[in-house]
């Protein structure tokens, strides 16, 4: 995690306590959909691998939320699918916004 995320907090919820107070989804036709496959035998041609799902479900849809320090939440973005993801902009336009004291 250090060195995907450096020196962000993240936070994972092996419980999914979050996951289900978001009401976030759980869908197999979403999760294997031919786009979604696609994009993984392009990652899996690229790279040679599969990132292994350590027995967690893979049909859950995520999710990508900013919470400031005062437990706001300034970005929530359910994904639809595991490609929708927000884009790198709008999470550093999010991240520029945020109170600085």
């Amino acid at each position: 995690m250090k060195e995907v995320c450096g020196t962000f907090d993240i936070l994972l919820d092996h419980d999914r306590t979050v996951y289900k107070t978001y009401q976030l989804e759980r869908s197999r036709l979403r999760s294997y959909h031919p786009r979604v496959m696609w994009i993984y035998i392009k990652r899996w041609l690229q790279r040679g691998q599969f990132y292994d799902s350590h027995g967690d479900d893979t049909s859950q849809l995520g999710g990508d939320f900013i919470v400031d320090k005062n437990g706001i939440l300034r970005l929530v973005h359910p994904s639809h699918d595991p490609t929708d993801r927000p884009s790198a902009e709008e999470l550093i336009n999010v991240l520029a916004r945020l109170p600085k004291s």
